[in-house]
């Protein structure tokens, strides 16, 4: 596995993201009882960096357990489309959904540290899925949070979870389905702080956790820029990857950063878009970001069915490289994301999550303005459980 480095400038504090100027995102804005134990997992972080054995059993967990790499699906140019669109398919990774890296090594970062239990929130069930077979791989106990909504849509991602020896608790949301799961997890983990760890599923948080993350999804990245090399000799026009936690995102666009001549989007579910396009800064669960807010300050929900993207705010280091102009950001609509399910299901016969069909739509929608030859680079997430009647199907 490739390192990826956290290249800030040295004037920037560690764990903050430079935006336009000198804004600054991330930081940790916690209660002090969590300071040293972000502090432990920080120093912990840090000194597998450089620790061959770490990065054996690291190597090792995506290749037996993830199912990486994960393989392209090109989806040929047709009339009125000048691009072809590569699917980078976190789909097929054992089931886990795009972050399995992260959780991975996570797990091995809990294990490292001399944790028993490790404890984590879930939208759509895919991140809890991952957490509770990394979990069980690793012998750890795992706890799952997930909205009381989305038990019913997402029933059999439960039972899977408690299949793999997770303990699930339906979280009544306040704000949305993702956001009072994560609190509870969050709650949990204060709680217990000296033998369990949070698992976060997104490079959100306080720092470490969003540079964690993105180095650990590097391998999305890292995959998808060779093989696309591998197969057209070139890079891609445009990289894309959904809002969805941002996950994928920072995964996929940290190999493309130093490359102007590729575009990297994100699609953000919802009519109007979600905290990249329409937020403001303020300090969320531990991170100054971008937030949906109204004008009192109070959290707003995202305008989206996407329980896997109804998350109010955005990683800090996202945030930061929106606010830098290296990534930009488009709001698909849920009637979009649903044709580009049908598409992708009656055209191509490939069953994608919903949060997965809104970076499609993306891709679509600017594959049709690019001239024919280009490429986009579109990453996926589990094939995940959705409603029938998203896809007309009796």
């Amino acid at each position: 596995m490739h390192i990826i480095p956290n290249n800030q400038p040295h004037d920037i504090p560690r764990g903050k993201f430079r935006g336009a100027g000198d804004e600054l995102f991330g930081g940790q804005f916690v209660v002090a009882a969590l300071l040293p134990v972000l502090d432990r997992l920080d120093s912990t972080f840090t000194d597998v960096l450089d620790d061959p054995e770490f990065r054996r059993d690291l190597d090792a967990l995506l290749l037996d357990h993830v199912c990486r790499p994960t393989p392209l699906t090109r989806l040929e140019a047709t009339s009125g489309q000048g691009a072809s669109i590569f699917l980078k398919r976190e789909d097929l990774s054992s089931g886990q959904g795009a972050g399995a890296a992260a959780v991975v090594g996570q797990c091995l970062l809990a294990r490292r540290m001399g944790m028993t239990e490790v404890v984590a929130d879930t939208g759509s069930g895919e991140h809890g899925v991952a957490v509770a077979a990394a979990a069980a791989r690793l012998g750890l106990k795992a706890t799952i949070y997930i909205g009381r909504g989305a038990a019913g849509t997402y029933r059999a991602m439960i039972d899977r979870m408690r299949s793999l020896g997770a303990q699930v608790v339906l979280v009544s949301p306040d704000i949305s389905v993702l956001h009072g799961a994560m609190s509870r997890a969050l709650q949990h983990w204060m709680g217990d702080a000296e033998r369990c760890l949070y698992i976060a599923g997104a490079p959100v948080g306080a720092h470490p956790y969003p540079t964690i993350v993105r180095h650990f999804q590097g391998v999305i990245g890292t995959e998808a820029r060779a093989a696309l090399l591998d197969r057209t000799g070139r890079l891609p026009d445009i990289a894309i990857a959904v809002m969805d936690g941002g996950a994928a995102a920072s995964g996929l666009f940290s190999a493309f950063l130093d490359d102007p001549e590729v575009s990297c989007l994100i699609a953000e579910p919802g009519e109007a878009g979600g905290a990249l396009s329409q937020g403001r800064p303020g300090i969320f669960h531990g991170a100054r970001t971008l937030l949906l807010q109204d004008d009192d300050g109070q959290i707003r929900r995202i305008g989206s069915a996407a329980a896997g993207a109804s998350y109010s705010a955005a990683g800090p280091e996202l945030a930061a490289w929106l606010r830098a102009g290296r990534v930009g950001v488009r709001p698909v609509s849920d009637a979009d994301a649903v044709d580009a399910m049908r598409r992708l299901a009656w055209e191509h016969g490939l069953a994608l999550s919903f949060e997965s069909a809104f970076g499609v739509a993306l891709a679509l929608s600017e594959a049709v303005r690019l001239p024919l030859g280009a490429a986009i680079l579109c990453v996926t997430a589990a094939a995940g459980v959705v409603d029938h009647h998203l896809l007309d199907v009796a």
